[in-house]
């Protein structure tokens, strides 16, 4: 027997503009990059389907970002990706996930589930700002629109020092994978003090590990010492170059 499908309590959309992408009426493909009334039409669509909405709320992301490598300049370059909007609904009754896809009129690949877990709804209400993601473009919260249900900026209030600590605690497991990347990469020459203070995570890395960095930058400069050494007097700072006959 087959599996059934679980009705949603949660679901966040993610979609662009383009009209090709929404299995819409030509009269509410116009409102497309309209997100106040892109959100009615959804929230109106996800009714007729029988959903009963408890909160709703959208944001259009126009400013967000990726660094790509250029390996011509040998370094990294932004580019903006496209446009987009978030949905982020919350049910009193929902839908299978392709069913709720089938009543907004857009791919179920582009319908994000709720991660197991407590806090599955209140990440998504902070990933709509960005606010524990510095490397990320910060939205502000008043840009949030509130298409059903309690204010966001009710749930802002609220949650911002929550979500504050969930930013630091995000901004200290980053720098703890980026440690030992930076220090090869100072270590082989590739990296530069420079470097690191035109990126922010690699910023934020040496702040909270200056003194291994800066063992780091040390070494480099000790290694590049004992290589010169090595390379004109046959030793370096102690260790003699044995010779075979």
């Amino acid at each position: 027997m087959a599996k059934r499908l679980a009705d949603l309590g949660i679901a966040q959309i993610t979609q662009d503009f383009l009209p090709e992408h929404w299995n819409w009426t030509d009269d509410e493909k116009k409102q497309l990059g309209n997100i106040d009334e892109m959100g009615k039409i959804i929230k109106t669509r996800l009714e007729k389907a029988g959903c009963e909405i408890q909160e709703m709320y959208a944001i259009e992301h126009d400013k967000d970002e990726k660094k790509l490598w250029n390996e011509y300049k040998h370094a990294y370059e932004i580019a903006f990706t496209s446009h987009h909007a978030h949905f982020i609904v919350k049910f009193k009754k929902g839908k299978t996930l392709p069913k709720i896809a089938s009543a907004i009129g857009i791919g179920e690949s582009y319908i994000e589930k709720p991660k197991s877990g407590r806090y599955a709804y209140d990440n998504m209400l902070s990933y709509l700002i960005h606010i524990k993601y510095p490397q990320k473009y910060q939205y502000a919260p008043s840009s949030v629109r509130t298409i059903a249900g309690k204010d966001y900026m009710e749930h802002y209030r609220e949650q911002r020092e929550t979500w504050m600590r969930g930013r630091a605690e995000k901004i200290t497991m980053t720098a703890k994978g980026l440690l030992n990347f930076l220090k090869v990469g100072i270590l082989s020459g590739e990296i530069a003090i420079e470097d690191i203070f035109m990126n922010e995570e690699w910023k934020l890395t040496y702040a909270l590990h200056k003194k291994m960095l800066d063992e780091a930058f040390e070494t480099k400069l000790l290694v590049a010492k004992m290589e010169k050494n090595f390379k004109e007097y046959g030793n370096c700072r102690g260790y003699i170059l044995k010779k075979h006959s």
